[in-house]
């Protein structure tokens, strides 16, 4: 789950100020309407809405559902919003402000942008190889941000007056972490990837809500997938570096347990899940699941958002069908049989508390899957035809044009009684 706060008490607050939120798809994200450290203040608070700078916010409706795991959005009681199962719709710019208060003071403002970890990767070293690591991957790009002639970099740098800039956004250092009994000390900090924009000008140049956006966010992802859609040039030479992972030496006392998060070699816990898969599959397929590293000595726990499927349970639907289209059996094999959009969903296993696999299954109807089966095969049949059409219709072009070179049925004819007469000849004498 992604927390995010405003840090700094003293960091002015305004409209023009925004805290940018990096999600990954289906991750579950919190947003808190106060500052880090602070307690809420009971004060009542509302949340709102915007796709664009343009655009009136409107203010977020909470899910209330009877079952919290369905939920999508929820705002607590301590006025903090979290979003479940992040999508691409859900992006976009989230304020919080105190109710009846129209000050600026009394407003937090964060613009949250989807980012694809498709091509995402980590590399990782000390700050010597974080130096070669910069060389190697930013110095290029920012040369050409400053000095490609390419029209989105002409556009922004020229046109808009805004400078662009890859840089490493460090987060804090994680607490000092034993590797073993007696071992190394080590504490970590992982660095993401970052385009910075700047300006030294009142911009009055900026016709675009996205380039106002961008300008005053002041960042924004590499992997930023609104970054894909207005600047795709841009977008496909930053989308694919790697982030980093600054490691040191610490002195400070460690523990396994210190860190709850990672309680390193006593359990083998990692953080997040090992393995993470998806599936896009038809209505009333078939799907057996198996959780990856587990024995039948292992304590395995299947989950389907959240909720635990326990050993032996047949799961329907929808009340009063009587046909099972989710169990568990014995052998801590999860079936789905028959499946709906009702299995739409994450589905996760543990291994002894250990959080081994991740599954997103997504089910699309028989006829939208079959019409694209259709215009996938009707593409190869049109490739085959635009081969093969017009050598055909050139054969019958040279055909007509050489007719008169072909031998006529006459002809044959006097040939055949020629050789006839020819053989007779042989035999006789």
């Amino acid at each position: 789950m992604t927390l995010k706060l405003i840090t700094e008490r003293d960091r002015p607050i305004s409209a023009d100020h925004f805290v940018l939120v990096d999600a990954n798809f289906f991750e579950n994200i919190t947003l808190q309407c106060r500052f880090c450290d602070e307690k809420d203040d009971g004060q009542p608070k509302n949340w709102y809405k915007a796709d664009t700078l343009q655009k009136e916010p409107s203010e977020i409706i909470p899910d209330m559902e009877n079952e919290p795991e369905l939920n999508k959005v929820v705002i607590h009681s301590d006025r903090s919003l979290s979003i479940h199962n992040f999508t691409e719709e859900d992006g976009g710019i989230y304020f919080c402000r105190i109710y009846g208060e129209n000050e600026v003071n009394t407003e937090f403002n964060y613009f949250v942008d989807v980012v694809d970890e498709t091509f995402a990767d980590i590399e990782s070293g000390n700050l010597s190889d974080w130096k070669q690591y910069y060389e190697e991957l930013f110095a290029p790009i920012n040369k050409i941000f400053k000095e490609s002639k390419g029209p989105e970099a002409v556009r922004v740098r020229d046109e808009l007056k805004i400078s662009m800039e890859i840089m490493t956004d460090w987060q804090r250092w994680s607490k000092c972490v034993c590797d073993k009994p007696g071992g190394k000390r080590v504490k970590t900090q992982k660095g993401v990837c970052r385009i910075k924009f700047r300006t030294e000008l009142e911009n009055n140049t900026i016709k675009y809500d996205n380039d106002m956006l961008f300008l005053k966010v002041g960042e924004i992802s590499c992997r930023s997938i609104r970054l894909r859609k207005f600047f795709p040039d841009i977008s496909n030479r930053t989308n694919v570096i790697p982030d980093f992972i600054h490691s040191e030496n610490c002195e400070e006392t460690c523990s396994p347990d210190k860190d709850g998060a990672n309680v390193g070699w006593k359990v083998g816990k990692t953080k997040g899940y090992k393995y993470k898969k998806t599936f896009v599959l038809m209505e009333k397929s078939h799907l057996t699941l198996i959780c990856p590293e587990s024995t039948l000595d292992n304590k395995v726990v299947w989950t389907k958002r959240g909720k635990t499927i326990k050993v032996g349970d047949t799961i329907t639907p929808v009340v009063g069908q009587d046909e099972p289209h989710m169990y568990v059996d014995s052998f801590n094999t999860l079936y789905l049989v028959n499946m709906t959009t009702a299995e739409e969903s994450n589905y996760t296993c543990q291994v002894d508390d250990i959080q081994m696999q991740r599954i997103v299954i997504h089910i699309v109807s028989k006829s939208k899957f079959l019409s694209g089966e259709l215009v996938r095969h009707l593409g190869y049949l049109g490739f085959v035809l635009l081969l093969t059409v017009p050598c055909y219709c050139a054969g019958l072009v040279v055909t007509w044009w050489r007719r008169r070179s072909f031998q006529t049925y006459e002809d044959y004819m006097k040939e055949k009684s020629r050789k006839n007469k020819f053989l007779k000849l042989e035999i006789n004498s």
